[in-house]
């Protein structure tokens, strides 16, 4: 496959969810204000009654921001740069991570294919989500994706445009249990990233998830620079640069 795949209704469905979740917070957020004005208002002989229903309206709050920041389809748009799952209250886990991320080449060519393979380390692991993509190693890199994932099954797996760029990350495209997964990549035909690796969000459920899992570096073979591909580069890099800017 030459040059990047043709556009699909992945941007418009997670910004869609991204509206969606926004108005379902923020319609939230003042329902909880004006019921707490109210019971600010009740006498003392109704303290307990009040206390019961602030506990229960703090569940219900709870519930409803998990249905509303947590994708289980792997619509995770807004976690392309950071990496990070919007699963408050929770925060990334600092232990060994239970998985690893591999590649099936240590060196790569513009234009080349690599396989990447995401799996749990023991039989009794598993995890639910995950978001991947590859990243340029070079010392002035951003944190943009390089490159694109190719013959993607829409049943098991959710391609995203992360930096307008499609297919340029993959996550889940449910939230059932798994221990491998799979998936090609594709090297950009004319760039000059240089040295890249692959990153990876692994979540295993709601409250625990390890954040950038990075693969080993993938070396660029030398001799496939031009002068044609480091222009490309810059451009390319120069466009990310302003999507990142308006994105902020």
């Amino acid at each position: 496959m030459i040059g990047p795949p043709p556009k699909s209704s992945t941007d418009s469905q997670g910004s869609e969810l991204q509206h969606r979740t926004v108005t379902g917070i923020t319609k939230l957020y003042w329902r909880c204000v004006q019921l707490c004005a109210c019971l600010q208002g009740k006498t003392s002989s109704s303290r307990d009654q009040v206390g019961a229903m602030l506990w229960f309206l703090t569940a219900v709050c709870v519930a409803c921001v998990q249905q509303c920041v947590c994708y289980p389809d792997g619509s995770v748009l807004p976690a392309c740069g950071n990496m990070l799952p919007e699963h408050p209250p929770f925060t990334p886990a600092t232990s060994s991570p239970p998985y690893t991320v591999s590649v099936d080449s240590a060196a790569y060519k513009p234009g080349g294919l690599l396989i990447v393979t995401v799996e749990v380390k023991n039989s009794s692991t598993y995890f639910e989500g995950f978001l991947l993509q590859a990243r340029s190693r070079g010392s002035n890199a951003v944190l943009v994706p390089v490159g694109w994932f190719t013959n993607i099954n829409s049943s098991m797996f959710t391609s995203l445009s992360c930096s307008n760029l499609q297919n340029s990350a993959v996550s889940q495209a449910s939230n059932v249990k798994k221990k491998k997964v799979q998936l090609t990549w594709e090297a950009p035909s004319n760039s000059n990233y240089g040295d890249i690796y692959f990153s990876a969000t692994l979540v295993q459920d709601y409250t625990t998830f390890w954040v950038q899992l990075n693969s080993s570096t993938v070396t660029l073979e030398r001799g496939s620079n031009s002068a044609a591909g480091v222009f490309y580069s810059s451009a390319l890099l120069f466009i990310n640069l302003l999507s990142l800017s308006a994105f902020c």
